[in-house]
């Protein structure tokens, strides 16, 4: 698998990527990071999020939305969690996306009403990786994806209800994809001490 790329597994990595794009003032590159290690969803789905997708009638930001992946044809319900919210709120201070609800979500900064290229996001997360010294790892859009599995399973999210988020087959999939290392199943046997 050539094109296998990793999770941030560092949360101080992605805070530094938070931090520098707020500096910068770079609000919706800010949200695709946000939103992307925190929906869980393949770029592809990522960017055809519109803005209205995200409110209710009356414009505030809903608890969740769903969407039908396109690999797979499958419903999925998104729970917009804290910093999503924050994220998009943010967005949606900063700029006019909010004016008309057909507006993606990650919009093209030079061609209004149009989304940006996968190649575009590729790009951005490349570049995200490399202001936080984030080397020696494959990284490209689908490390969002994966940051999320990877920081759910941290935080003791059980591999079966990965599993089920990512609409995987089998649990040996998810711990693959999340990347799971030998010294994952090493800090296990530390912590349980009988």
């Amino acid at each position: 698998m050539a094109n296998r790329v990793e999770p941030i597994r560092d949360r101080e990595k992605i805070r530094s990527i938070k931090e520098g794009m707020l500096r910068q003032g770079a609000i919706r590159d800010y949200c695709l990071f946000v939103c992307g290690i925190n929906f869980g969803l393949r770029i592809g789905d990522l960017l055809r999020v519109r803005i209205g997708n995200l409110l209710t009638p009356d414009g505030s930001i809903r608890e969740s939305f769903d969407i039908v992946e396109q690999k797979t044809s499958r419903r999925n319900i998104i729970v917009i969690n804290y910093e999503a919210e924050m994220a998009i709120a943010k967005l949606i201070s900063k700029t006019d996306i909010a004016e008309n609800r057909k507006n993606f979500l990650i919009y093209n900064t030079r061609i209004p009403y149009r989304k940006i290229s996968r190649i575009q996001a590729y790009n951005l997360v490349r570049k995200w990786c490399e202001w936080a010294g984030i080397t020696g790892i494959p990284v490209g859009t689908h490390t969002l994806r994966k940051t999320w599995g990877y920081h759910a399973h941290k935080a003791g999210v059980s591999i079966e209800v990965i599993q089920a988020k990512y609409m995987h087959s089998a649990t040996k999939t998810t711990r693959l994809y999340l990347g799971i290392e030998r010294q994952d199943v090493n800090e296990a046997y530390r912590k349980v001490n009988l």
